[in-house]
């Protein structure tokens, strides 16, 4: 008999990447397995779930349930089920008993004020199976809580639903979210949101044109203390199979603190199991702290900057000319 399941668990739980791998081993079957999410769920485009750590299917609406034809589907996913109502929970169920097709639910148990979703409360009631999908917390217990972030605090006032990612949500034990604690120091990646940190990014690099050119595509990571954003970094893959540490930059009031060479060593110890090298381009002001944190100089990209940015760009009064790359074995 065909089941209905609720799998829950806090943000950045990879609830969407097991949606998206049971919906994979379905297909790796001969099996067809509908993806499915709520219309307000836009973030990763209409008709697309996206996880964080970068998986990405095709989707269709939960709202457009009635105009399918199920019986061409061995199983139906859910994604985001938290932002269900009733009757779309009860359509589910009825799915489940009357067409016989296994229903599995993946999305958040309770909100960012520990308030169960609509959807979720009557998943919790009628659900056949129950589980939870775990992660942890910074202070290494089990993350329960879903924590709204705003301007570097836990916020427990407003809507109960606004739409975001790592920049706005953070996963706490019930203890540090009670207390409003965010780890003193943590490094995340950034899948979704990035924009947020354009800011701080054109500090490095004063072209919104050339960050857009590598910013999509790269991996952004920021340091954040206290829940706020100290330093950030973009890490891109090369031609040649290499890294590229394309951006990094620190906040003005948290410069010299060494925030930005722990966000390199950091980066460079986690690149390491991909292999090959990693290279940075900089003006000649940095190369020593790249120097002291293990890069060697490479080559050097003749009137890079020049030929890249239309406005002048001055380094101790002098316009800049070439661009100076180093390199790290990883």
């Amino acid at each position: 008999m065909a089941k209905l399941y609720f799998r829950y668990g806090a943000m950045g739980s990879s609830k969407t990447a097991n949606a998206i791998m049971v919906q994979y081993n379905y297909q790796e079957r001969g099996q067809n397995a509908l993806m499915l999410k709520p219309m307000l769920d836009n973030r990763d485009g209409a008709r697309t779930v996206g996880s964080r750590s970068g998986l990405s299917a095709p989707c269709r609406f939960v709202e457009e349930l009635d105009s399918l034809d199920l019986t061409a589907y061995d199983c139906i996913i859910v994604d985001e089920c938290q932002f269900l109502k009733k009757d779309q929970v009860q359509r589910l169920v009825d799915i489940v008993d009357n067409l016989n097709i296994p229903v599995i639910c993946y999305g958040l148990r309770a909100d960012f004020q520990g308030n169960l979703f609509e959807g979720s409360h009557w998943l919790m009631a009628w659900a056949d199976t129950i589980e939870e999908i775990k992660t942890v917390c910074w202070c290494g217990r089990k993350a329960t809580m879903n924590a709204r972030v705003m301007g570097g605090k836990v916020v427990k006032a407003g809507e109960q639903i606004v739409l975001g990612g790592n920049e706005s949500y953070v996963a706490l034990c019930r203890k540090h979210w009670a207390k409003g604690e965010l780890a003193p120091q943590e490094i995340r990646r950034i899948a979704a949101g990035k924009e947020a940190y354009l800011p701080l990014l054109l500090e490095a690099d004063p072209s919104r044109e050339m960050i857009a050119g590598y910013l999509d595509a790269g991996d952004l990571y920021v340091l954040l203390v206290n829940g706020q954003a100290a330093a950030v970094a973009v890490v891109t893959r090369r031609e040649d199979a290499n890294w590229e540490l394309k951006n990094l930059a620190v906040v003005e009031p948290q410069r010299h603190k060494g925030y930005g060479s722990r966000l390199v060593r950091h980066l460079a110890k986690l690149y390491a199991s991909r292999g090959g090298s990693m290279y940075v381009g900089t003006s000649p002001a940095n190369v020593a702290f790249y120097e002291a944190l293990g890069f060697r100089r490479a080559y050097v990209a003749e009137d890079f900057f020049t030929e890249h940015y239309p406005e002048p760009i001055l380094e101790n009064g002098a316009p800049l000319k070439d661009m100076i790359y180093l390199s790290m074995e990883l």
